[in-house]
C-alpha cells in the first residue's frame, strides 16, 4: 500500500492511497470461495455450487463489496501509518477502480488541532462563597404557603399577586406553534413565570375579557426555534380570584408530614432541603467558572466538521417533537455560537484528562445512573438501558469525565472566593 499525504489547510489533509491489485483479487476470491459453500443456486446442492458458477452470478457484486471494504480498512491503516488524528469522518474519491488494476482512491479529511493548553496553575478562577441564611428559610416558608393559598373568585380588575385564569392562542406568521395555546391556564400575576410582555397585559383584565397582543421571544428563549420571533396571541379571560395566605400554625405543618406540628422542626427540614440545593448550585457554579476560564485561555482551530456535527446534534435537540417543516429547517447560524463553545470544551477538556491522565471513574459513572435510575418508576429498566446502550452510557461517561476535569482544574489552579447570596445563585443561568 503506498500513501502520499499533503495539507491542503490548516487542519484539512488530502491523503492518496494505492493499493495493490493483488490485495483485491485475493480478497475477491476468498470472498466468492466462501459464497460458494453456502449459496443457494438452482439446479445444485448446497455447498456444491462450482465456483465458476458462483463468480458468474456474483462477481461484479462481491467486486464492489470489496472494494468498499478495503477503501475503509486500508483508510484506517494509512491514518496509523501516518500517525494523524481525523477528526470526523472522510469523504472518499475513488479515482481508479477497474478489474485487475491496483485500487486509487483520495481521502479528504481533517485532523483535530495542535492544542498548547494554557498553565492550568496560572489560571484565576472564581468560586462561590455563600450559605444558606434565616432569611432564606423563612422566605421558603413564605413560598409554602403560597401553595396553599386560598383563592376565592373576585369581580374586579385583575391585580399583582390575583390568579387570572384564561385561554390562549398564539401564532405566528398565522400559523400555530408548539406550546403556544392552552386552555384553562392558571397564573399569578407577578410570578413571573410567563415572559414579561405576556403577563404585563393581564394586569387589570376582567372576566369574560378578550383581547390579542403581540410578544417578542427573548433572544435566549428556552425553545430556540422562538427566539427573537414575534407572535400573537387571542386571550379569553375565564375567572379572576384573590389569595389569602394561611398561617404557618400547627395545622399548616402537619400538611407537610411534620407530626409534632412545630415550625421550627419544619425550617430544620427546608434548612437541610436547600443545603442539598445550595450545594449542586455552587458546583454549577464553579463548573460554569471553569469552563469560561479555560475557553478563555486557550485558543485554538475547530475542526469544520466536528463544529458541523454539534450544530446538526443541537438543531436536532431543538425540533424534537416539531412536526412542519418550516419548524425543523433551523438555519446553522442559531446553533454556531453554542456549537463552537461546546465543541471548543470538548476538545480542551479530553486534552487535559490526556496530558494529565485523569482516567474515567466507573464508580462515579455507576453512581450516577443509580441516582437517575432511583427517581423512576422502575429503576432497574433504567440501569438495564444504560447497560445495553452504548450511547446512552457513553453520554454518562462524558459527564462524569468532564466532571473530573472540573474537580482537577479546581484543585490546581487560583481560586478567588466570590460572595453570593442564595437567591443569587438560585436564579443564576448556567
Amino acid at each position: 500500500m503506498q500513501v502520499s499525504l499533503e495539507t491542503t489547510g490548516s487542519l484539512e489533509r488530502r491523503m492518496t492511497v494505492e493499493i495493490p491489485a493483488e490485495r483485491i483479487t485475493a480478497a475477491v476470491e476468498q470472498k466468492l470461495q466462501d459464497m460458494s459453500r453456502r449459496v443457494k443456486v438452482s439446479g445444485f446442492r448446497p455447498g456444491k455450487v462450482p465456483l465458476g458458477v458462483v463468480r458468474q452470478r456474483f462477481g461484479k457484486q462481491v467486486f464492489q463489496e470489496v472494494i468498499a471494504d478495503t477503501m475503509y480498512s486500508s483508510y484506517r491503516e494509512a491514518v496509523l501509518q501516518e500517525k494523524l488524528r481525523p477528526a470526523g469522518s472522510p469523504r472518499i474519491e475513488p479515482l481508479n477502480v477497474k478489474i485487475n488494476q491496483n485500487l486509487t482512491y483520495i481521502a479528504t479529511f481533517e485532523v483535530y488541532p495542535e492544542m498548547n493548553l494554557a498553565d492550568i496553575s496560572k489560571l484565576e478562577i472564581q468560586v462561590a462563597d455563600v450559605e444558606v441564611a434565616a432569611s432564606d428559610i423563612n422566605n421558603m416558608l413564605d413560598k409554602l404557603r403560597a401553595q396553599k393559598t386560598r383563592w376565592k373568585e373576585v369581580d374586579r380588575e385583575a391585580n399583582k399577586n390575583d390568579r387570572v385564569t384564561l385561554d390562549f392562542k398564539g401564532t405566528i406568521e398565522g400559523e400555530t406553534f408548539p406550546g403556544g395555546s392552552n386552555d384553562n391556564f392558571p397564573v399569578i400575576l407577578g410570578s413571573n413565570t410567563l415572559i414579561p410582555e405576556f403577563e404585563e397585559q393581564l394586569y387589570g383584565v376582567r372576566k369574560n375579557e378578550e383581547k390579542s397582543f403581540d410578544v417578542t421571544f427573548p433572544k435566549d428563549y428556552a425553545q430556540q426555534q422562538l427566539a427573537k420571533k414575534t407572535a400573537t396571541f387571542a386571550i379569553h379571560v375565564k375567572m379572576i380570584e384573590s389569595g389569602e395566605l394561611p398561617d404557618p400554625d400547627e395545622a399548616f405543618v402537619k400538611e407537610f408530614g411534620i407530626e409534632d406540628g412545630n415550625v421550627d422542626t419544619l425550617k430544620e427540614q427546608l434548612k437541610n432541603n436547600l443545603d442539598i440545593e445550595l450545594t449542586q448550585r455552587k458546583k454549577a457554579f464553579n463548573k460554569d467558572q471553569v469552563m469560561r476560564r479555560l475557553l478563555a485561555a486557550n485558543e485554538f482551530e475547530i475542526p469544520h466538521s466536528l463544529l458541523q456535527r454539534e450544530i446538526q446534534a443541537l438543531r436536532e435537540q431543538a425540533t424534537t417533537g416539531v412536526k412542519t417543516k418550516h419548524e425543523t429547517e433551523l438555519p446553522d447560524t442559531m446553533f454556531a455560537e453554542q456549537a463552537k463553545r461546546r465543541t471548543s470544551l470538548g476538545l480542551i477538556i479530553g486534552e487535559i484528562a490526556h496530558l494529565n491522565k485523569i482516567k474515567l471513574d466507573n464508580q462515579k459513572v455507576n453512581d450516577h445512573i443509580n441516582t437517575i435510575a432511583s427517581g423512576c418508576a422502575k429503576p432497574e429498566d433504567v440501569m438495564q438501558h444504560y447497560r445495553s446502550n452504548r450511547q446512552a452510557m457513553a453520554s454518562i461517561e462524558s459527564i462524569i469525565m468532564e466532571e473530573q476535569v472540573v474537580e482537577w482544574v479546581l484543585g490546581q489552579a487560583r481560586k478567588t472566593p466570590v460572595s453570593l447570596t442564595f437567591d443569587e445563585i438560585i436564579n443564576m443561568r448556567f
